[in-house]
């Protein structure tokens, strides 16, 4: 029975009576900066490699390189972190993260931003989990939905910000301001991190082993129902992000957009982004309270990435595909944010480990998409059947979650 106990990952003390809107909001900031962070880097992309004296796709490694170190390292990390107090690994991911920001800014080549782009993805991945397992375990249950959606519609938010201002930045300033102002302002935070959040009620027992926690969290993919719900993401990501990743090629070639029309873009997507996840946690709230299930509601959101992923490809002028656009990124962020909530509430016992997972998975759908997408030649008739059949798999997973009791 000893052996038995080890197993067990942290379980809730006591259902939380009132949700901590307070320290969710020093939480909502780290993810506001992490993805204004990462749409910043896309129009800093020319200013970086005529720097560096580099190819625009060479100079695209510092993206891969993030989001390929998150993808990799957050299930272990996240099966690790599993056992420690959520505060101290939510600092030190914050932690990481800066020096991975400083060191951008002081890079003098292409091979060591490279490097510290790999240490930020180390601290998004250290963070990102145990963010998310505190928003939900923090929560009322009635509140949940909210909890969760807010938090993507944080980093939804960042993306409204980072892209119009790395296009400031790279048209006013040395492009090297933008890290190390995110450095400053991420510092700030975990200072106030470190001050006011509070860890949340919950007993934590540790392994034995690190390879005890790691099994663990592996073990999860023979649960029918994780397996399922991770496809269904990485499917959903892989129509939405992978999609939008020939967005600027798509705008620029067929409706001759400028450089500077495509920063807007950006920031409307983000705006529709944004409103999917804000508006997704009432919805969700009045969902359960009703009785019923979340994968039902993944379906009518995967239905509606489909139909709009379809009109933003096919569009005959840009309003209309920015429309379609904006409703894709809604229904995905929505898709995301109710996935995420049925995921912490059926794992709740292994919370960040299986969020770890997820958060994995949307990286990989998003490089799965852009792969498959990019080889069937954007903006032709077989990428927009491409994308919407992403959307409709996606869709297809959450019927089959839908039929299990």
């Amino acid at each position: 029975m000893a052996h038995t106990t080890e197993l067990e990952t942290a379980r809730s003390q006591s259902v939380p009576t009132r949700t901590p809107w307070g320290q969710h909001a020093l939480l909502h900031a780290v993810f506001f900066l992490m993805g204004g962070e990462l749409f910043l880097i896309s129009p800093l992309l020319p200013t970086i490699a005529d720097d560096f004296g580099t190819s625009i796709p060479a100079t695209a490694l510092v993206v891969t390189a993030y989001g390929l170190t998150y993808a990799a390292a957050s299930p272990i990390l996240g099966a690790l972190a599993e056992h420690v107090a959520r505060r101290r690994v939510i600092l030190l991911g914050v932690a990481v993260m800066v020096v991975g920001e400083i060191l951008c800014a002081l890079a003098p080549n292409l091979p060591l931003m490279v490097v510290a782009r790999m240490v930020g993805g180390m601290g998004g991945a250290l963070m990102g989990p145990a963010i998310w397992a505190f928003l939900a375990e923090t929560a009322v249950p009635h509140e949940r939905g909210r909890a969760i959606s807010r938090g993507a519609a944080a980093y939804a938010g960042g993306q409204i910000v980072g892209v119009p201002l790395g296009t400031l930045v790279a048209a006013s300033f040395d492009w090297r301001w933008a890290f190390a102002g995110v450095a400053l302002v991420l510092a700030a935070v975990g200072a106030s991190i470190a001050i006011r959040l509070r860890e949340p009620d919950r007993v934590v027992v540790r392994p034995a082993r690190a390879a005890t926690a790691l099994a663990s969290s592996f073990r999860l993919w023979t649960l029918r129902t994780f397996r399922l719900i991770m496809l269904g993401n990485l499917c959903a990501q892989a129509a939405r992000l992978g999609t939008y990743a020939f967005a600027g090629a798509l705008f620029s070639t067929r409706f001759g957009l400028s450089t500077e029309t495509l920063g807007l873009v950006g920031a409307l997507v983000g705006i529709g982004s944004f409103t999917g996840s804000l508006l997704a946690g009432p919805v969700i709230d009045r969902w359960r309270a009703a009785g019923r299930r979340e994968p039902v509601l993944c379906i009518g959101w995967g239905g509606l990435l489909a139909a709009a992923l379809a009109l933003a490809v096919l569009a005959p002028t840009s309003w209309v595909s920015i429309v379609g656009f904006m409703l894709a990124f809604a229904a995905g962020s929505a898709f995301f944010s109710t996935g995420q909530v049925f995921l912490t509430t059926e794992l709740a016992e292994r919370r960040s480990a299986a969020v770890s997972w997820n958060n994995s998975a949307m990286y990989i759908g998003t490089a799965v998409g852009t792969a498959v997408l990019g080889a069937l030649g954007y903006g032709s008739t077989g990428f927009a059947i491409g994308a919407v059949v992403f959307a409709v798999a996606a869709t297809t997973c959450s019927a089959l979650l839908a039929t299990r009791r």
